[in-house]
């Protein structure tokens, strides 16, 4: 055989080993759609569909980190639902405006964004919006629903090539298009709802909830003559936490008040955040005497408890209640609230960590 031809079979069989290589790609690729499409075929809760979305993403394009950002469209912020290993509980201190890094941008423009190498590029700071890992090709998807962006699938660092590529970001435009319909038989709708009237970081319910399920418990209250008790509730010297250990430690108190709240009360009780680290909770069919006694216990589970503990601290923090009572106090919802804040302040003007009821 001539030094030709061997060179020509040489080439032949490399182009043979690359034919088959492509091929059994292609057929990872198609099994990787069928399974998901198998998977997204049944009727899914919406969180159950994107775990079944971020996990075919993650079988089809390999990567050192992954993660799924939720849209809360009331406050125009991204925060993190779904991410690898146990840093969620520090990712979930951490949200972004929309237009803000590299998922804020696709959750605003509702296209991809593809940094195949982030060194080459000025726009974004790989420390600011990757702390918790060095960030070399960044690839970020939007969740789309009804023209509605949802979330965004963020991939970092791809294992197996030195950067993602178009090619990868078609893959996964594929995936979530097939997901699209799955998306929308979901509860998708209702999850949306939650948002608009949950609270970002604590998830306890905001302030818009507060104002419609106010109404509804005093027409309750009216129909039943029964009693609405309101307790308003105000940190005392919550700003020397943020300027002692920060704002992230600051969030992270919110959040265990927020559970606080919620495992010394009854399940009809409802539970909002007002505001900055101010907290209202509505007490259905309870007369004043008992709400009393309820936001005493509570003033004291907070005073005992030992805050920040998991970051290495070992906090004591107070709070001021103040409580009003329909419709022993007050005629309509604004003056209840009112009356409420009034109190708590009376509870602040005497010394702090105490309970003061509205005057009548």
């Amino acid at each position: 055989m001539t030094p030709v031809s061997q060179k020509s079979l040489s080439l032949l069989v490399q182009e043979n080993k690359d034919l088959k290589k492509a091929l059994r790609q292609k057929q990872r690729e198609l099994n990787h759609f069928i399974k998901a499409g198998k998977d997204l075929s049944a009727p899914l809760e919406f969180k159950k569909v994107l775990q079944v979305v971020l996990s075919a993403a993650r079988r089809l394009v390999r990567c050192e980190d992954w993660s799924l950002l939720l849209f809360n469209p009331t406050e125009n912020t991204l925060h993190y639902a779904l991410t690898k290993g146990a840093i969620l509980k520090d990712l979930k201190k951490l949200q972004y405006r929309l237009g803000e890094g590299p998922v804020g941008w696709v959750a605003q423009k509702g296209r991809p964004l593809l940094i195949p190498d982030f060194s080459k590029q000025k726009r974004y700071d790989a420390a600011r919006f990757y702390p918790h890992l060095s960030a070399r090709s960044v690839l970020c998807l939007p969740i789309l629903a009804k023209n509605q962006v949802l979330g965004v699938i963020q991939m970092v660092n791809r294992l197996e090539e030195e950067h993602f590529t178009e090619n990868d970001c078609l893959l996964l435009e594929k995936l979530l298009d097939q997901s699209t319909q799955a998306i929308e038989r979901s509860d998708v709708l209702q999850k949306m709802s939650d948002l608009v009237t949950t609270d970002d970081l604590t998830h306890l319910y905001n302030l818009r909830y507060l104002d419609r399920i106010l109404e509804v418990e005093m027409k309750r209250s009216r129909r039943y003559k029964s009693s609405l008790a309101l307790i308003f509730i105000d940190l005392d010297y919550f700003k020397q936490v943020n300027d002692n250990h920060g704002h992230i430690m600051g969030s992270q108190v919110l959040i265990e008040i927020a559970d606080i709240l919620i495992e010394s009360l009854r399940a009809v009780d409802v539970v909002v955040r007002y505001g900055g680290d101010e907290f209202v909770v509505l007490l259905p069919n309870t007369p004043l005497k008992k709400a009393t006694r309820v936001a005493e216990r509570v003033r004291v589970a907070i005073r005992d408890f030992k805050f920040l503990q998991t970051e290495g601290l070992s906090l004591h923090i107070a709070a001021s209640f103040g409580i009003a009572s329909y419709p022993e106090h007050a005629k309509n919802r604004t003056d209840l609230i009112h009356l409420a804040d009034r109190a708590m302040y009376e509870s602040k003007r005497k010394g702090r960590d105490m309970v003061s009821v509205a005057k009548k």
